[in-house]
């Protein structure tokens, strides 16, 4: 078969790149994840040139992540008062950023592998580059590829080896389905494929049916209050007063026997030093009829300030979750020496949050709760925190208004669901506007509000006992299996080349 031009090869990675967001929510075209990295994969695969294979995977990344994380443009424009080229531009930028770990991947690739061996691995470093990208320079762990499949079959492997295993044996379907296409005229060839994506998807649902967790105690009946409050409200220190009222007006009208109700992120958006009146009233409420409230507010320590969750249990002292895993230049200035200025150019007043230490859990009704807020819950390093400590389920808080009518709650929303099939706990999320949901230890959406609306959310979740593979050990079994299978692509890759050295001294031999 002809190989066509690279640029024809380069426009074809854009395309398919541009594609890569519609295989995540809202969408949720699972196979679309599949075909794409099979495409992908097979313009790779047949690229000899190291920097020609970075090439097609820089152009795929970055059209990835232009399209799948435009949202942020929606922030930078309305609220950081950039106009939007220049939003669009900053959105270009981190997409150059992401852009350099697919390439990377396929640059390693190129560069230390050859025939099979290239495409053994091929999938463990396109997956390693993800796993490195949610980590470095604080991490962005957005449109990972095992998001994908969380609601598909190879999403059965979340409780054993985590979304990058997941997200391993989707890229390791594409290419099975790469090799077979390009022995096509190989019967036996076909029919190994054919075998290994039965094994595949085989062990994925026999994983699926294995629990490792089970209910503890009674069921935890819970409300969760979506205000709905608009962004240039909340901020506004002529609303605080009516937000608060608004609140507080919720969390009266919820069901007598709730015994847990959950405001979003800052929804409260004044310090606690500056509405001890208020905290007070709500603790004796709490304590008169028997029910725990956990509010997003800022708390000021006196020489610090955090984004945090405040429970009130009655009249027992204030417990708090601060928030460890902060957004730069949205909830701190990295590097404040250099950038400070710039920022308040565009952020006039923007202070810093410091970063919590933990715990990570909280107690509610002989329950642990493991506490996170806003996108801290994309991240299954900082969910396991709280399951290490015996949380028994999930909670967060969050406010997705600042991204306005976009995809991005959706793709949170997603990325939640992989956090509770992986932990097999339940978990609930209470934003200001939307998406307020309840899932389910297996990763289904059980309940939830439509988006920008005031609403309740009143249902009942089974806490649950015990922990996963992955919440017990994390990445460590993925890291493992991933160093297992590139040991064996570079000793299949040694042994074509130590076979190629061969050939050709016999051929110099035979000439001679």
């Amino acid at each position: 078969m002809k190989t066509p031009h690279f640029l024809v090869r380069l426009l074809a990675a854009l395309i398919l790149g541009a594609a890569w967001p519609l295989a995540f929510a809202p969408f949720a075209l699972w196979p679309l994840a599949i075909a794409l990295l099979f495409g992908l994969f097979w313009l790779a695969s047949a690229e000899e040139r190291p920097r020609r294979a970075a090439a097609l995977g820089a152009v795929f990344g970055f059209a990835a992540f232009a399209a799948g994380t435009n949202w942020i443009a929606i922030t930078l424009h309305n609220f950081a008062n950039m106009d939007w080229a220049l939003a669009e531009g900053a959105v270009a930028l981190l997409a150059a950023c992401c852009a350099v770990y697919p390439a990377l991947a396929l640059w390693l690739t190129t560069r230390f592998f050859v025939g099979n061996a290239r495409l053994l691995a091929l999938p463990v470093l396109w997956i390693l580059g993800e796993w490195a990208r949610a980590r470095l320079f604080t991490g962005f762990p957005m449109l990972a590829t095992g998001y994908t499949q969380t609601h598909a079959f190879l999403g059965g492997l979340a409780s054993w080896l985590g979304q990058y295993g997941v997200g391993l044996a989707t890229a390791g379907v594409a290419v099975i389905l790469v090799y077979m296409l390009r022995r096509r005229q190989s019967r036996p060839v076909l029919m190994g494929g054919v075998a290994a994506l039965l094994m595949i998807y085989g062990v994925a649902m026999a994983a699926a049916s294995v629990s490792f967790t089970h209910p503890a105690g009674k069921l935890l009946r819970v409300s969760l209050l979506q205000g709905n409050v608009a962004i240039t409200e909340k901020w506004n220190a002529g609303k605080i007063s009516d937000i608060l009222h608004h609140y507080v007006d919720l969390i009266l009208r919820t069901p007598p026997n709730t015994q847990l109700i959950v405001l979003p992120e800052t929804a409260f958006p004044v310090f606690q030093t500056e509405i001890p009146g208020l905290i007070a009233q709500l603790q004796r409420w709490s304590a008169m009829h028997h029910k725990i409230l956990l509010i997003g507010v800022p708390e000021d320590t006196g020489h610090k300030y955090y984004n945090a969750a405040m429970e009130i249990d009655g009249t027992a002292p204030l417990r708090w979750y601060r928030k460890e895993h902060l957004v730069p230049f949205g909830e701190y200035i990295p590097m404040p020496s250099l950038l400070t200025s710039l920022v308040h150019h565009f952020l006039p007043g923007l202070g810093s949050f410091s970063s919590g230490h933990g715990p990570y859990v909280l107690p509610v009704d002989g329950q642990k709760a493991g506490i996170t807020i806003c996108y801290e819950e994309s991240f299954s390093r900082d969910v396991r925190k709280g399951v290490e400590e015996g949380a028994t389920f999930l909670l967060n808080i969050s406010d997705y208004a600042w991204y306005g009518h976009s995809i991005a709650a959706a793709q949170s929303l997603q990325m939640a669901a992989m956090q509770s099939l992986q932990e097999q706990k339940p978990d609930i999320r209470a934003t200001n506007t939307g998406i307020t949901a309840l899932i389910s230890p297996r990763g289904q959406v059980r309940a939830q509000l439509p988006q920008f609306v005031v609403g309740t959310l009143n249902e009942a979740i089974q806490p649950m006992a015990g922990e996963t593979p992955y919440g017990r050990w994390g990445s460590l079994p993925y890291l493992l299996l991933s160093l297992i299978l590139l040991l064996m692509a570079v000793l299949l890759s040694r042994r074509r080349s130590s076979s190629r050295q061969q050939e050709w001294r016999g051929s110099r031999y035979c000439r001679g």
